[in-house]
């Protein structure tokens, strides 16, 4: 992702660009709230971080420090997506404002949230985004390709993903995702399965279930609009439908899962060869044993009989 950096890395990566690529972009999922945590998931390698602030309990100050922990951190190699807790302008401001390069809005049901967004995240002409005076300093960090400004780099940089995840934001996808400045888009499943009336399901196979999410990817094709998603590995044949899908923002770890998991693994593994060398052990304490106390023709024979034959041998 070194071709994607930005100038500075208190600027927005060129997301856009990374997309335009048509590859598959790997993520890792971001929901601790934690500086050092951050440092950790930066070294990992993965081409963008999807950092939660909707369902973990980030303040503002923390996302935007968060934020460029990534960026510094990863040396830009890893971009910052941030899903933002709600529609309100300050968390979207603040993230756009640290160096996101990609805005998540959840919930997105009507064309006019989803213009709300394009005008949050993109300066005039092109929205209505207040310029930072405190972010990019003159001769400091504000340095930019020649021939742009810090305005109309980051209009280029910067994504735009609408989130649909209600029976009424797939009725509107349309308008939705056709709507210029949306640049990706992502579906709720969880919260969209809910909405529809059934229990989380992540094979769910119910036709009109299935439709809903037809609707709003066979859209986003027709838009040219990529679609983000996630899946992990071992959820083997979500993970290889969302593939031959196209889903080109593929987040496939998180911080959570991956500790959650991996501690849990680590300990069953640890008691299992703690088991074993207790059980190898005590063969190897009973083997002994048997030879301090003697063995007759490949037979076991106790410590008394042996000493009462010795003393039959002795008298006769």
């Amino acid at each position: 992702m070194d071709q994607f950096k930005a100038t500075n890395f208190t600027q927005p990566s060129n997301l856009a660009a990374a997309i335009a690529t048509g590859k598959t972009l790997l993520g890792v999922g971001v929901s601790f709230p934690s500086t050092e945590t951050a440092k950790k998931v930066a070294l990992t390698g993965y081409d963008w971080a999807f950092i939660d602030a909707e369902h973990a309990p980030f303040t503002p100050v923390l996302l935007a420090d968060i934020i460029q922990t990534i960026s510094f951190h990863s040396q830009g190699k890893m971009i910052p997506v941030i899903r933002v807790p709600s529609h309100e302008p300050s968390f979207i401001g603040v993230a756009l404002d640290a160096g996101a390069s990609g805005i998540v809005l959840p919930h997105t049901e009507t064309r006019e949230q989803a213009q709300n967004l394009v005008n949050l995240c993109r300066f005039p002409p092109e929205g209505k985004r207040s310029y930072p005076p405190w972010s990019w300093i003159p001769g400091i960090n504000d340095q930019v390709p020649e021939g742009e400004t810090i305005a109309t780099m980051s209009n280029k940089h910067v994504v735009c993903i609408a989130q649909i995840e209600s029976a009424l934001g797939v009725e509107n996808a349309e308008d939705i995702i056709s709507l210029e400045g949306i640049d990706c888009v992502m579906i709720g499943i969880g919260d969209l399965q809910m909405d529809m009336g059934y229990k989380l399901d992540w094979n769910n196979s119910d036709p009109k279930y299935v439709a809903a999410i037809d609707k709003v990817e066979g859209l986003a094709r027709k838009y040219n609009k990529p679609l983000v998603g996630f899946a992990f590995p071992e959820m083997k044949a979500v993970f290889e439908d969302r593939v031959r899908r196209g889903y080109q923002l593929f987040m496939s770890a998180a911080d959570s899962y991956s500790m959650v998991y991996g501690l849990t693994a680590g300990g069953f593994q640890a008691r299992q060869m703690i088991a074993d060398i207790q059980a190898t052990m005590k063969e190897e304490q009973e083997a002994k044993t048997k030879k301090a106390n003697g063995v007759s023709n490949g037979q076991y024979v106790p410590e008394k009989e042996a000493k009462e034959a010795s003393t039959t041998t002795v008298e006769a």
